[in-house]
């Protein structure tokens, strides 16, 4: 799911106009025709008819919204099949449906166990197959609907909290494994509460939705992440960044901010909305938390609004360990 900033597609459109996309990953060709042309206009129907060939096809964009999967299949046999994909987080979600004409309660359990949302046996009653398939795309629509809602700041619309130290945890993790730096920027809006005191909690909210909208777009890796984590900050993400790609960063959202032009006339230095921003860069380590990167932040913006606000500053790097240490190890 995209938690980059953009609003989640439409939970009640999709449930208003279905196109679902179905995967049969089934090696008998009979087996294969029942289903493709059996099924409804509801569905696109695409099929596999090896297990390399289905791990290769849920990888593919757009991915399935649901897989029917047999059982019994050369070199893997759908049990390993639906491990494997409950395994990759990129494929965990796709709800799997086993068809099979094992029909013993070993059998059946066997497929709960690795991770089938359903098990039908054959031969199939299409009727029933499809209401079947109906309802687990829907419920999987439903939980990916409340946790964009848990995951999504809702007036901005862009990432909240949680998202952002999710996401930060598992990168720090990520980038440690792979030996890659990861940067971090702190954005504050300058004198906000001047702003809400002077032309209201509305205009206040407006001016945070404007200001997320013109900043969002700066996180275009799949990757980056930008959230909204307090009332007026923000922070924008970015693993496996070098400082020089972080600077470049800020210099593109500073310019962004001073190119709109949104007039605040109480600010006691700008005629204009102005951002603060703090810049820090780490090798993340074991022997330090992804708080010391947050930390290091932080200074940095404090420092961008002791010099003047409308500027960013860089986290001194004898204030990060693990970025003292790499630079020690990278001169001897």
């Amino acid at each position: 799911m995209d938690f980059s900033g953009n609003q989640p597609r439409s939970f009640l459109n999709k449930l208003d106009n279905p196109s679902y996309r179905v995967l049969v990953v089934d090696d008998n060709p009979t087996d294969l025709h029942v289903v493709m042309n059996g099924l409804s206009e509801s569905f696109t129907i695409s099929f596999a008819s090896s297990a390399q060939e289905a791990l290769c096809l849920v990888t593919q964009h757009p991915q399935p919204d649901l897989i029917l999967l047999d059982i019994v299949m050369p070199e893997m046999d759908g049990y390993q099949i639906c491990q494997r994909l409950k395994a990759e987080e990129s494929t965990a979600g796709i709800p799997v449906i086993f068809l099979s004409s094992q029909d013993s309660a070993h059998d059946k359990t066997k497929g709960f166990k690795a991770g089938g949302v359903d098990y039908v046996t054959k031969p199939m009653q299409l009727e029933e197959l499809e209401a079947r398939i109906h309802t687990h795309i829907r419920l999987k629509e439903q939980s990916q609907y409340l946790e964009t809602m848990a995951f999504f700041d809702p007036l901005t619309r862009v990432a909240n909290r949680r998202k952002y130290n999710e996401v930060l945890q598992r990168e720090w993790a990520r980038c440690i494994r792979y030996h890659q730096q990861i940067s971090m920027i702190l954005i504050d809006i300058d004198k906000f509460k001047e702003y809400n005191d002077s032309y209201g909690h509305s205009e206040g909210d407006n001016c945070l939705i404007t200001v997320c909208r013109l900043l969002e777009g700066v996180s275009n890796r799949p990757a980056d992440i930008f959230a909204r984590i307090g009332g007026e900050e923000f922070v924008l993400l970015l693993p496996d960044c070098n400082a020089a790609g972080a600077v470049q960063k800020a210099e593109e959202m500073l310019k962004i901010i001073r190119d709109a032009k949104i007039q605040h006339e109480f600010s006691p230095n700008h005629s204009h909305l102005t951002i603060s921003l703090g810049i820090a860069t780490v090798f993340p380590s074991q022997s330090h938390s992804a708080l010391s990167l947050f930390q290091a932040a932080d200074d940095a913006m404090f420092s961008a609004k002791r010099d003047g606000r409308d500027r960013y500053c860089i986290a001194e790097l004898d204030s990060i360990p693990s970025v003292a240490g790499e630079q020690a190890r990278q001169h001897h």
